[in-house]
């Protein structure tokens, strides 16, 4: 299914407990994500996951600290394939810093990013990287929250670099679509 929309990237929210199958290549990932919940709606920490069991994803993870009232973020870690992806390293930087995704922020990511938070959702992504000027690559990543003390902290992402015949939808109807 190709979406139109506003933006590069089309950003879809499903419930927590969606079944990880339903995210296709990157299921994997929404197990090792689901096996650290310490409790029932409760979602992991970082400091939950080893080193070793990222193993089959090293490279492809970015780690962003959430920041509300605005809502904002900051890339903690930046893995080193998505940073030749998109032809940046954006760890340590906030992303109403960076000029070439700031309206896609402002427009589309950050309403998106506002109800997985408030809605405890996970996130789905696809899209190119026109902004980046790289609208050669096609991008599906998932988005999963992490938190401390009951409040959403992070998110963890995995991405994935992929033929645009063969872009991955998940196959339940999204919550919500932006």
């Amino acid at each position: 299914m190709i979406i139109k929309n506003r933006g590069p990237w089309v950003y879809r929210a499903f419930p927590s407990e969606t079944p990880a199958g339903d995210f296709g290549p990157l299921a994997a990932f929404v197990d090792l994500w689901r096996s650290k919940w310490p409790a029932y709606d409760r979602f992991p920490r970082w400091a939950d996951f080893k080193l070793f069991e990222l193993g089959d994803w090293w490279g492809q993870i970015s780690l962003a600290e959430m920041h509300r009232n605005p809502t904002n973020l900051r890339w903690v870690l930046w893995g080193s394939k998505v940073a030749d992806w998109w032809g940046a390293d954006y760890t340590g930087r906030y992303i109403m810093d960076i000029p070439e995704v700031r309206d896609v922020w402002t427009k589309h990511e950050r309403a998106y990013m506002d109800r997985l938070i408030d809605e405890r959702l996970i996130g789905y992504v696809s899209g190119t990287l026109a902004p980046q000027d790289r609208s050669y690559h096609y991008i599906n990543g998932v988005d999963l929250p992490l938190e401390q003390d009951g409040t959403i902290t992070h998110f963890v992402s995995v991405y994935r670099l992929c033929d645009p015949m063969r872009m991955f939808t998940p196959p339940r109807a999204p919550l919500f679509l932006i």
